[in-house]
């Protein structure tokens, strides 16, 4: 069932290293359309998933952002500061902090929005409406098999590899 060869993997073609590169373009390409809103991409994501619902608490958002536990204690101390996220206690046990968008959190995201919007148009200019359609559901079906791959082998199932 295998669909890729060794030679679909070679540097150049490597889906894994497009992938990464692909992710770290649009990251710099932003964070260059940024420069004049005071908020990183990094920051301005994690508003975004927190509002959105996606992520509830620290370690959530560490996970999502591939970073430390230490950078997301940073991360979220310098949205708290500047009044954009809220940490939000348990009452029944202090261990467990959740993650809330200020209003002025929520002003900032509406604000980046059309910034980040215009950045993907920019990026996806040169395809068709039915390929970046395309696009985006290959990823989202790459992610779900991804994450379910995870999931089985965090539950100890074993996972199929290639032959």
């Amino acid at each position: 069932m295998a669909r890729l060869t060794i030679e679909d993997c070679a540097t150049q073609r490597s889906p894994g290293r497009m992938l990464r590169r692909l992710e770290q373009h649009v990251k710099t390409l932003l964070e260059r359309r940024f420069a004049a809103e005071d908020i990183t991409v990094t920051q301005w994501i994690a508003l975004k998933v927190v509002r959105d619902g996606a992520i509830s608490n620290p370690g959530e958002l560490a996970r999502e952002l591939n970073i430390t536990s230490g950078a997301t204690t940073r991360l979220i101390d310098t949205l708290e500061e500047r009044g954009l996220m809220l940490r939000d206690r348990s009452a029944e046990d202090r261990r467990v902090v959740g993650l809330k968008v200020s209003t002025a959190g929520e002003a900032k995201i509406d604000a980046i929005a059309p910034i980040v919007v215009s950045g993907w148009n920019t990026l996806v200019a040169d395809f068709d409406d039915d390929e970046v359609t395309q696009f985006s559901s290959m990823l989202a079906r790459l992610l779900v098999v991804a994450e379910r791959m995870l999931a089985e082998e965090h539950a100890g199932f074993v996972v199929e590899t290639a032959e």
